[in-house]
């Protein structure tokens, strides 16, 4: 059972493995080296969990981390009422094709409106990335629409769908 959990310090180093090499990103998730060390600056300074943005670890039935699922506050109309959640995961690539992310987003939704105010947390992927697409959608996610060239990955713009779930979904 995938279960979410608060990022503790030993998940550090599997959590900073997406940012190593496009294989542990996973080619959709691959937007070149990033800052090393700031999923350890963000734990080491409880900064996990805050208003605008939040982690969880992704856990196996053993409790072995294979992923995050993270969350940023998004401006879709005047604030405060046209705020929304926008929502992501990463899963190991040894962990993956397991289910694990369709039910840390479907875990992640229901944590965001069990603990906030917000109506409707989204997500996107990439048009090409219909794996994706697949785990949102059974996680409950409704597609809605394509925002042209909204993403700049690998040297071209490219096209992301829109999901969204809205609370009582």
């Amino acid at each position: 059972m995938t279960r979410l959990r608060r990022v503790e310090m030993s998940d550090v180093e599997i959590l900073e493995s997406q940012h190593a090499s496009r294989e542990n990103a996973g080619d959709q998730s691959w937007f070149g080296f990033t800052d090393a060390g700031k999923v350890r600056r963000r734990v080491e300074a409880d900064e996990t969990l805050q208003p605008e943005r939040g982690m969880l670890a992704v856990t196996d039935d053993d409790g072995i981390v294979v992923g995050e699922v993270s969350w940023l506050k998004v401006f879709n109309g005047p604030p405060p009422n046209g705020d929304c959640w926008n929502i992501g995961i990463w899963i190991a690539p040894e962990h993956r094709g397991k289910g694990h992310g369709s039910e840390a987003q479907r875990l992640g939704a229901a944590y965001l409106f069990e603990h906030t105010l917000m109506e409707r947390v989204e997500a996107g992927t990439e048009t090409d990335n219909v794996a994706e697409q697949r785990a949102l959608e059974r996680a409950g996610f409704t597609r809605e629409g394509v925002l042209r060239r909204a993403c700049f990955r690998g040297g071209a713009w490219r096209d992301m769908v829109v999901f969204s779930k809205l609370r009582g979904e």
